[in-house]
């Protein structure tokens, strides 16, 4: 069975969908999930394999969409004790459910290389192309003259502009490097385009001149305003792979950027969760605590409900559902 999870988790990356790979690498009885346990959780929640049921299964679940969000891998310790609590990189939760035991399951997310879109065949874009594939992106180069032999870095080429800008989404990243050779049709493929960041290696004197050719061309202030020129963090560069490392080294520091944003709220220290047994609107929040055993459950996909004093209240599982009912309903 660990085989099959192993060669669905290599399926899913050739096809570039993002999931958790979650792993049990630590138990106490009686959980029925062993060292070695597997599952993959993917991006709609869905999830094939076992690491543990009951009040266990919701929080992987819980966890794995926060760490396919941030990019970085966690341990989970979930126990009726602390644990961990001066240990990095471990999020602690509290056991609630009546079974007992202890399990430590490691989530490790499978993301897609972000791709980085080069315009220009110039010796920066060759330069470029290398650091990028040093620092892990999947390169797409785009240039009517351009040619496979002379990037060997990129994985795919393109000669023909027009299409350039369908290649271009909110995760891309975008540098146009034409340096004098194209630099307006290079420009106007990729003009208007929202991408994570989009620069422009050029001096500021050329670029106030290429922005008029394109306001007149149509495009918009705030279309030029996302265009960062010079590209690349201020470095005092005067060589060629200067100026490429200076652009990589900016591109680098918006993709970091975002992975830290998303991991405000759950910071790298561990962190123990008290449950307060309260009920939670689902027009309201994501998220709700079970009265009667304390686990977070969420709201979008909870199977128990139950409506007492025109609150809606969530439940974990039947009984506690049953429970609640009994003295309550």
């Amino acid at each position: 069975m660990w085989n099959d999870i192993l060669e669905q988790a290599g399926r899913l990356r050739e096809e570039e969908q993002p999931f958790v790979l979650a792993t049990v690498v630590a138990y106490m009885s009686p959980q029925s999930a062993k060292p070695g346990s597997k599952a993959i959780i993917r991006s709609d929640g869905s999830i094939t394999g076992w690491v543990g049921g009951g009040c266990v299964q919701p929080i992987v679940l819980r966890e794995a969409k926060k760490a396919l969000h941030t990019g970085k891998p966690k341990l989970l310790s979930i126990s009726p004790e602390s644990a961990h609590e001066d240990w990095k990189g471990v999020e602690s939760f509290r056991m609630t459910c009546e079974g007992g035991g202890s399990l430590e399951i490691y989530l490790e997310p499978v993301l897609p290389k972000p791709e980085l879109v080069i315009v220009g065949r110039s010796p920066v874009a060759q330069i470029v192309s290398e650091l990028a594939r040093l620092l892990d992106f999947k390169i797409c180069l785009a240039d009517p003259e351009a040619n496979k032999e002379e990037f060997p870095d990129v994985g795919l080429v393109l000669t023909d502009l027009s299409i350039v800008r369908n290649r271009i989404n909110e995760g891309s990243y975008v540098v146009v490097a034409t340096m004098g050779t194209g630099d307006e049709e290079g420009l106007q493929a990729v003009v208007g385009t929202t991408p994570r960041y989009l620069g422009l290696v050029a001096s500021e004197k050329k670029a106030r001149s290429l922005f008029k050719y394109l306001r007149e061309k149509g495009a918009t202030d705030e279309q030029l305003a996302r265009i960062k020129c010079p590209a690349g963090l201020e470095l005092g560069s005067e060589t060629l792979p200067e100026i490429a490392l200076s652009v990589m080294a900016e591109i680098t520091q918006v993709r970091r950027a975002k992975s830290e944003s998303a991991g405000k709220k759950s910071a790298d220290l561990p962190v123990m969760r008290s449950v307060t047994p309260v009920a939670a609107s689902g027009a309201s929040s994501l998220e709700a605590t079970d009265p009667i055993c304390g686990m977070t459950v969420d709201t979008q996909n909870a199977r128990y409900t139950s409506v007492f004093q025109a609150q809606t209240f969530y439940f974990c599982c039947l009984r506690c559902k049953e429970t609640f009912e009994r003295s309550h309903v």
